[in-house]
């Protein structure tokens, strides 16, 4: 079993190829990273984040978890190679102060590449290396082949499962993202859903009752967005918009195929009678543009936040919920129901 081994302080990691996860297992416990005056260093009690490197390189995700505010106790990086054999492991185990004591607790990452046969392994090795006492969290971006039986295993074992669907067609993202929570063990969610929580915040910020109670008479919703066709994102926010106002409500979606990520650009709820309520996002500001037309013309003009939050502060957030999300289900099912329509 070759090995490098780097020591620092506060961290110490240890790089090499092995056959099995025993192996790892007894280097990840030769690690032993020490405060300043020797004393051992206790682990983290908080959680297991399991992360599958579908498409994205394993340094990404290690470099996501890294400037994770909820740091996990201990993380694992899975990517599955067909070529070669065995396992190659970077192991990390570093002191991480907490901000309320200035107490070290010891945080542990295991970045593993899987290769050929070992591939088949996958599971096992999971299974082998989370910490039994702490609820697992599952990273899985990408498309999930629901026969992966790397998929199966993880979901038998996991409270809470994170997905990153493609969001090219959004429709067909919806339909799976249904699939998994009607099939699968763990709470879900995806971070399409987090991504929209600035927008839900600003609308509940803006809409008076008066404004609801006009919608819910059958407004217009019209929600622009920067991609060819909806994607998940945008399903999912008209999905949320139909169960908070109800389904006599209208939706339709406007592509202005402005630059940019493919996300909502702007929002028109047209209420009969009352008014005409236009939100739209400033380009290069986190921030919203909002109009109110009265019906006798009457206008009002404002500029809000709309914060654009980053994928590792969308991750943490969802790192801090293990129970199911009822609001994100609910704007699914509707979701659903639109794309059928």
């Amino acid at each position: 079993m070759a090995s490098a081994v780097t020591k620092t302080l506060q961290s110490e990691t240890w790089d090499g190829h092995v056959l099995n996860v025993a192996e790892l297992q007894r280097a990840l416990h030769e690690l032993r990273p020490r405060n300043p005056d020797g004393s051992s260093i206790a682990l983290a009690a908080v959680l297991n984040l399991v992360a599958i490197a579908n498409g994205h390189t394993a340094t990404e995700i290690d470099a996501l978890i890294s400037t994770l505010n909820h740091q996990p106790s201990r993380a694992i990086i899975i990517e599955r190679i067909a070529t070669g054999d065995g396992i190659d492991a970077h192991l990390a185990a570093r002191a991480q102060l907490s901000r309320p004591t200035g107490v070290a607790t010891r945080i542990e990452l295991l970045q593993l590449q899987l290769h050929g046969p070992a591939v088949a392994g996958a599971a096992s090795a999971v299974e082998a290396l989370i910490r039994p006492d702490l609820p697992v969290f599952v990273l899985w971006p990408g498309t999930i082949a629901p026969t992966d039986p790397l998929f199966g295993a993880i979901a038998s074992r996991a409270d809470r499962l994170i997905t990153e669907v493609p969001r090219a067609d959004g429709a067909d993202a919806i339909h799976r993202l249904s699939d998994l929570v009607a099939t699968t063990r763990p709470a879900v969610t995806d971070l399409a859903w987090a991504a929209l929580t600035p927008w839900r915040q600003l609308i509940n910020q803006i809409i008076t009752q008066e404004h609801l109670d006009g919608i819910r008479d059958g407004a217009t919703i019209t929600i622009a967005h920067s991609t060819l066709q909806p994607t998940v994102g945008t399903l999912l926010f008209a999905g949320w918009l139909c169960d908070s106002a109800g389904t006599a409500v209208g939706v339709d979606f406007r592509s202005d195929l402005s630059p940019g990520d493919p996300r909502v650009t702007g929002i028109e709820i047209s209420i009969p009678r009352h008014h005409t309520i236009t939100i739209q996002r400033v380009t290069g500001r986190a921030a919203a543009a909002i109009t109110v037309v009265e019906d006798d013309g009457a206008t009002t003009e404002s500029v809000l936040p709309l914060r654009e939050p980053t994928r590792a502060e969308l991750l943490t957030g969802e790192l801090q919920l293990q129970r199911r999300d009822l609001p994100f289900e609910r704007a699914l099912s509707h979701a659903l129901r639109i794309c059928r329509a």
